[in-house]
Order: C-alpha cells, then sequence, then structure tokens
C-alpha cells in the first residue's frame, strides 16, 4: 500500500522518515510475515500512528488503508499507556466489539495481538497480528511480539539515522568541496572534514565529478582491512573491475559486482541511492553485509562536483532475521520443519507430480504410548522419547526427504517420488524396525504408521488427511 505524503503529519519520532519508503520496506515487510508465522494467524501489519489518522503501511494477508485515528484498535488500546495486548476473540469483549473493526463496518476482526512501537519515549504505532476468527494464542505470543516490535523500532531507527548520517556526509563533502577553492581556508577545512568523517559511526566513500575515490574513511578501512597508512593510496583509484575485486565486493549472497552495480557508481547513472546493499567477501573474515545510502555532491549552481555513499553494517540484523525465519519455520525441541514448511514441501511435492507424474509418498507417524511416557516417567523423559523418534525417523529416509513434527508426537515423513506403496511400506518396516532397537540404551518405541501416496488433484490437506486416517486405522488395529 502506497500512503500519499499530503495525508500524513508525522510526529517528531517519525519526522526524518518516509512512510512511503515504509511501505517498500523489504525487512519491514519480513518481520511482518514473521510476527504472523509466529502467532499463527493470517495477517499481520506495521500500523503508524498520526495525529488524525492510523497508517497500515505494511500489511501481509489482506489489503492496508488508512483510516481515523479514533477508530484503530491499537490507538484505543494503548490511550492508557504502551502495552503488548492479545486477545483471543474481540467481538466477546463489550468494550471493543462495538469497534468498526470488530462489528464490520471495516471488519470483522476477532482474535488480536499488538505490541507498541515506541521510539524516542513516543508510541508511533504497533506490530499487529490478527484473524477474522478466535485464536487461541500460544501464552508466550505477546513476548514473541515484544522482540519482534523491538526489531521494528531498531530498523526505524536505523533508518533515520542513516539518512541523517548520509545527508551529514554529503553536507560535509560539500562543504569540503567549496572551502578548496578558497586558498587562505582551504587547509582547516580540509582537516575539518576529515576529522569529522574519520569519526562518523558510518562508513563513508566518496568520489569526484570523473569518479576518482577521493575519500574511504576510517570504518570503511577496517572493513577492508586496510591500515591507516593506507588512506591516500585509495585516493584517485576508479571502480574498475580489478578494484571491485580488490575490494571484494559482491551482493550479500556472494556473487561479485560489476563496477556499474556499486552504490557509487549507481549514484553517478542513478542520482541519489537508498538503501542499497552489498557485501564485503575478505579472505580469512565472515561476509559482512553493507546497507547504503548515496547522493550526488553539486556546487551552489548545481553543477555536479562528485558522490558520496554512507554505509552501515547490517550483518548482524541480517543474521537475526534468519534465526527469526528458522525459528518460525522449526519445532523448538527436535529442530525438525514445523507444519508450515511442511506444508510447503508438500506442495512443492505436488507441483512436481502435476509436471513429471511422480507421486510423493507421506507417512502419518504417532509415537504410540506417549502419553503414558509423560504422566508416569515425566516430560523430561518424553522429550527425550520425542528426540529418539525423531533421529529415528532422520536415520532411515534420504537426503530430498522431509522428517516434520507437526504436533505433540505426531510426525510425518514426506518422500517426494516415491511411486509406489510397497517402496512406502519398506520404509514404514525400517522406521519399526530402527524405534525397536534402539542403540542409545533407552527401551523400545513403536509408532503406528499411516501410509498415503498423492494423487492428481491432491492439495496438501487432503494428502494429510488421508494419511492421518491410516494412521488412525492402523492404531485402531492394534486395540
Amino acid at each position: 500500500m502506497t500512503v500519499p505524503p499530503a495525508t500524513v503529519e508525522p510526529t517528531a519520532a517519525l519526522a526524518d522518515l518516509d512512510l512511503e519508503d515504509l511501505a517498500r520496506d523489504a525487512e519491514l515487510a519480513a518481520v511482518v510475515r514473521v510476527a504472523a508465522a509466529v502467532a499463527g494467524v493470517p495477517c499481520a501489519t506495521v500500523n503508524v500512528l498520526d495525529a488524525c489518522e492510523q497508517h497500515q503501511v505494511v500489511p501481509h494477508g489482506f489489503l492496508g488503508c488508512s483510516s481515523p485515528r479514533e477508530e484503530s484498535l491499537c490507538a484505543v488500546m494503548n490511550a492508557g499507556g504502551p502495552r503488548t495486548r492479545v486477545h483471543d476473540d474481540l467481538a466477546a469483549e463489550p468494550r471493543y466489539a462495538g469497534n468498526p473493526w470488530v462489528d464490520g463496518r471495516r471488519a470483522t476482526v476477532r482474535a488480536y495481538a499488538s505490541a507498541p512501537l515506541v521510539v524516542d519515549g513516543e508510541t508511533v504505532g504497533t506490530l499487529c497480528v490478527f484473524d477474522t476468527a478466535p485464536h487461541a494464542f500460544a501464552p508466550d505470543t505477546g513476548k514473541r511480539l515484544d522482540d519482534l516490535a523491538a526489531v521494528v523500532v531498531a530498523l526505524f531507527q536505523r533508518r533515520r539515522q542513516a539518512r541523517q548520517l548520509a545527508d551529514l556526509a554529503a553536507a560535509s563533502a560539500a562543504a569540503r568541496d567549496q572551502a578548496q577553492a578558497a586558498a587562505g581556508h582551504a587547509a582547516r577545512s580540509e582537516a575539518f572534514t576529515r576529522a569529522l568523517l574519520e569519526s562518523l559511526p558510518v562508513g563513508v566513500v566518496a568520489a569526484d565529478a570523473d569518479g576518482r575515490l577521493t575519500l574511504l574513511n576510517r570504518l570503511g578501512r577496517e572493513w577492508h582491512g586496510l591500515p591507516e597508512r593506507y588512506a591516500e593510496r585509495v585516493e584517485g583509484a576508479r571502480l574498475t573491475e580489478d578494484v571491485v575485486d580488490a575490494f571484494g565486493l559482491c551482493t550479500p549472497d556472494g556473487r561479485r559486482l560489476r563496477p556499474e552495480e556499486v552504490p557509487l557508481a549507481r549514484v553517478y547513472a542513478e542520482g541519489r541511492v537508498r538503501d542499497a546493499e552489498m557485501a564485503i567477501d575478505r579472505p580469512g573474515h565472515p561476509l559482512r553485509v553493507l546497507r547504503g545510502s548515496g547522493t550526488p555532491v553539486l556546487d551552489a549552481e548545481g553543477r555536479l562536483t562528485g558522490a558520496v555513499v554512507a554505509m552501515m553494517d547490517v550483518t548482524a540484523q541480517r543474521e537475526l532475521e534468519a534465526r527469526l525465519r528458522e525459528a518460525a519455520l522449526h519445532d523448538a525441541l527436535t529442530g525438525l520443519p514445523n507444519r508450515a514448511l511442511l506444508l510447503d514441501r508438500v506442495g512443492q511435492a505436488l507441483q512436481v507430480q502435476a509436471r513429471e507424474g511422480l507421486p510423493a509418498a507421506l507417512l502419518y507417524c504417532d509415537l504410540d504410548g506417549f502419553k503414558t511416557i509423560n504422566d508416569t516417567l515425566g516430560h523430561a523423559t518424553g522429550d527425550a522419547a520425542l528426540l529418539r523418534m525423531a533421529a529415528a525417523l532422520r536415520a532411515v529416509v534420504r537426503p530430498g526427504d522431509t522428517v516434520a513434527r507437526i504436533g505433540g508426537d505426531e510426525f510425518v515423513v514426506l518422500c517426494p517420488g516415491t511411486a509406489t506403496e510397497d517402496a512406502a511400506r519398506r520404509l514404514v518396516d525400517r522406521i519399526t524396525a530402527t524405534l525397536a532397537t534402539p542403540t542409545d540404551g533407552g527401551p523400545p518405541l513403536r509408532s503406528s504408521t499411516g501410509v498415503a501416496l498423492s494423487r492428481r488433484g491432491d492439495d496438501a490437506d487432503s494428502l494429510l488427511s488421508r494419511a492421518d486416517a491410516a494412521m488412525y486405522a492402523v492404531k485402531r488395529s492394534r486395540r
């Protein structure tokens, strides 16, 4: 959704942020998708509140919009102070049942949870998740939303700081170039500008009107492992393929950049560059991911005198996002894919069958006697049994197969390209034998396992349902 700038009266905390840019921010969109996955609901958004309206700037699972602030659930719930809220069914709560977002005038929100976004002591919005049906949120949903809200606030602050520092760097570079025209003041101005750029907590690189490098500040040199004595050697270099290779400039996925793809070169071709990502592949060191904004430097008559790019190290942020994605798609105890990731992979297997005619086998495995283990021997022993079950399943499958945990004692094995039920049954036999002969000294385990082969026209739910029914048939036959 694009929010027209004319409709927004930004608060002081958001004065340096562009809501249109926020709406296009891939990082914010990733956090919002993770929030929906973590909460187990289909819809999520970042809401920004100004004096009159609420703006849903990064909607996921629905079409966002702007609406009067007095109708906003987020504004109403935070009117008495910022606090994380979790409600399984707003329609059952008289205080909220008549809100336009609940009673159908704007939407029919039922399940709802939100965490406030507090910037510089001011509540500027919320990270919100919801469903149009009641939903029993997990006990730790509020805490996990708080963690993700902290990431959103950090993204707000980082974008604001990066733009402020980029503008400062551009202004400093322009001031330096103008000062060079005055011979008596040139030396003092040059020393001041360099000292300022050297002290900035961002990497800064600048070049003259002909594209020759004029500056790589202290932090930028440190990222490349260049001693201070090499600072002057950088000056005068052009962004050739040899220079790009020497500096190890690449994309975040490791592909070497072409000279014209480097953010500094893009400033000359495109004008202002915002939030461009690149990485430094330095031998013997982890890949360092950078995000930079750049601008042309113009003199008083508007003539181009150079370009400057300010860069921030976002490696830790990328690692955090990867951990959040991992947590959203994997079971915390066993590390196996969870139901959401399994459904995605089943969908992929069904697409392969539609193209190539190769069916997939799906095994629905229920650990027999798990409740008795938990009740008589304790949850620690129950967890140990689940871990052994996970290890046994991983031990017998092929490299391309998926083992997932989708419930307390329920596991699923997906085997793409398994053409016959006999092949699937042989896998069941291997699972049974592995569980019956533990190698860690623990007691034997047994699983009731149902098998279903995919058919044309199946979707993930229908295939899982047939395998589940087959599992219960096996369980009933053993009673």
